[in-house]
């Protein structure tokens, strides 16, 4: 079972949820800001790509075989909303 996770579009920090359109088909997106990926796959290259960019996004995911998942809530480090907001500085 997915559980959310944290968005890893740059400077959104919503979550992202497991969609299930049909028994068959199920998508994973992004509430606040409306990202789209097609498969968990994709998402996982998704995460690894802003963990390359930006350290600490790191710090609210761990790796469970080949999938990225969310740490605990009060695992997440402090201010972090506020670093990700801060990614609009290098626009």
């Amino acid at each position: 079972m997915f559980e959310e996770l944290r968005c890893p579009s740059k400077t959104c920090y919503g979550w992202v949820c497991e969609v299930e359109e049909s028994p068959s088909s199920k998508f994973y997106g992004c509430g606040s800001c409306g990202h789209v990926w097609h498969s968990i796959e994709q998402l996982n290259v998704a995460i690894d790509k802003i963990i390359s960019q930006y350290s600490y996004r790191k710090n609210v995911y761990s790796k469970s075989g080949s999938n990225w998942q969310a740490v605990d809530l009060d695992d997440e480090p402090e201010g972090y909303e506020e670093l990700v907001v801060s990614e609009w500085d290098d626009e």
